[in-house]
């Protein structure tokens, strides 16, 4: 899904890139290493999302879930 969802984005901003450019400062509108950093960002902030409560999730015992519910 972080991959999909990166595409898309991707995809959008550089279709809304020739709109956006007379807001744009010492940036072009289509600048890779800006796209590429802010991929990475995202990317890094969405795994960080999944893994602390995956970890968290780890923590407990399946036989204490099964029987919670």
């Amino acid at each position: 899904m972080i991959l999909v969802g990166g595409v898309l984005g991707l995809v959008a901003a550089l279709a809304t890139a020739r709109l956006l450019k007379s807001l744009l400062f010492d940036v072009g509108p289509y600048d890779p290493g800006t796209y590429a950093a802010v991929l990475l960002l995202l990317g890094i902030v969405a795994l960080a999302a999944t893994l602390i409560p995956a970890r968290a999730a780890m923590k407990v015992e399946p036989v204490v879930a099964l029987r919670y519910e």
